[in-house]
């Protein structure tokens, strides 16, 4: 076997008989809490199931290890969507090193520090996050100078997608489909989660600053960030101002430009987006166009900067339906454009069959006045899984 499995055991159990009795009495719950111990050594999430299963297998029965596996198994694949579905608004973000010890204040700074705004939404099997820093700086002008642009985009995370969630070795598998940066569109995230009470943490991947990261935690003995992000679940709105029509995630399907007499203009189109309503009351926008150039390292340079806040929209915050007037108003909380945020934007909106048709104010662009016709096709209906 594996020395650092071996050593992981052998860390772990006294024997093979404490394993037994202990395994016995766990109760999945338990058996989550063994987990998230073993995987907070320095150990990857390949290691610790080896574990999981070397500890089970060596001392249970084959069929009192098929009884916990199938009871566990499908109880937790059942509930786990479930619990997932819905509006979950960011509460604090927990920073640890690679042994489970909290970070000093001091030890890289710009990772994990302050009070970032953050939603989450799941329905279905798709989902949709955006975290915003706090502190962003607006530009000094209308146009994003490059260094703005670069502080801009670091500071504000975004990507949408589909998700399916591993509730034996306890991940959740977010396959993004879009993402402000360019690098994430086509990958997936993998979060280890657990739920307490109202409220979801997640534990993502350990990242090494300073060094690489390998089975044993980070390169050349350096610091690891180990960050928890803690989540609570908003409970749907009791407000009258909402339309059950609006709910659930709508895919874009075309932008259309028309002249005030009705001539149509071309209209640069977007690859992938995402227009959500959540009966939290709380709505998100995610907008990619297609063919964005890949950032060349980790990070941005500020001219890549620039050409992802130019190919990318999305905001987020609550909204409220004024059907006597016929528009939806957008309370714009967070905001890649930090100029945006904290604006409240109204649409028109008309509902054709199964589109949704959002209409902004007549604009000026290059001295012709505008209307924006925004067609978005409905994914998901809350009430339908």
């Amino acid at each position: 076997m594996n020395t650092a499995v071996d050593a992981c055991m052998a860390h772990a159990f006294a024997d093979c008989a404490r394993v037994t009795v202990a395994a016995r009495a766990l109760e999945v719950k338990e058996l989550r809490k063994l987990r998230d111990l073993l995987r907070r050594w320095d150990l990857g999430r390949v290691v610790t199931c080896m574990v999981l299963v070397g500890v089970v297998t060596g001392c249970q029965t084959p069929e009192s290890m098929s009884s916990m596996e199938t009871t566990d198994s499908m109880s937790e694949l059942a509930d786990a969507r479930t619990l997932f579905g819905g509006t979950w608004k960011l509460v604090r973000v927990e920073r640890y090193d690679q042994t489970g010890e909290p970070l000093q204040d001091f030890v890289h700074q710009e990772i994990g520090r302050g009070e970032p705004l953050g939603y989450l939404m799941y329905h279905d099997e798709r989902m949709a996050a955006v975290v915003q820093q706090d502190g962003r700086a607006e530009s000094a002008g209308n146009v994003f100078m490059p260094e703005e642009a670069l502080a801009a985009v670091e500071s504000y995370t975004a990507y949408f997608g589909s998700y399916a969630v591993d509730a034996v070795k306890g991940y959740v598998s977010n396959q993004v489909i879009g993402s402000l940066n360019p690098r994430g569109a086509g990958g997936d995230t993998q979060p280890f989660y657990e739920f307490v009470a109202n409220q979801l943490v997640l534990t993502p991947s350990l990242q090494c600053p300073d060094s690489f990261l390998t089975d044993r935690g980070c390169g050349y003995g350096t610091t690891g960030i180990q960050l928890r992000t803690v989540w609570e679940k908003l409970e749907p709105s009791t407000s009258g101002d909402r339309d059950s029509r609006f709910l659930g995630f709508w895919q874009i399907d075309r932008v259309e430009r028309r002249t005030t007499d009705g001539r149509e203009v071309p209209t640069p189109q977007y690859g992938q987006g995402y227009l959500i309503y959540m009966p939290s009351g709380y709505m998100m926008v995610q907008l990619m166009r297609p063919d964005r150039a890949l950032y060349e390292g980790a990070r941005p340079t500020a001219t890549e900067a620039v050409d992802a806040m130019q190919s990318y929209v999305s905001y987020v915050g609550s909204f409220k339906v004024d059907s006597d007037e016929g528009v939806v108003v957008h309370r714009r909380d967070g905001h890649l454009n930090p100029n945006m945020a904290g604006d409240d934007v109204s649409r028109a909106f008309e509902f054709r069959n199964d589109q949704l048709i959002l209409k902004p104010p007549v604009s000026n662009v290059d001295g012709q006045e505008l209307q924006t016709f925004v067609y978005w096709t409905h994914l998901s209906v809350f009430g339908s899984s």
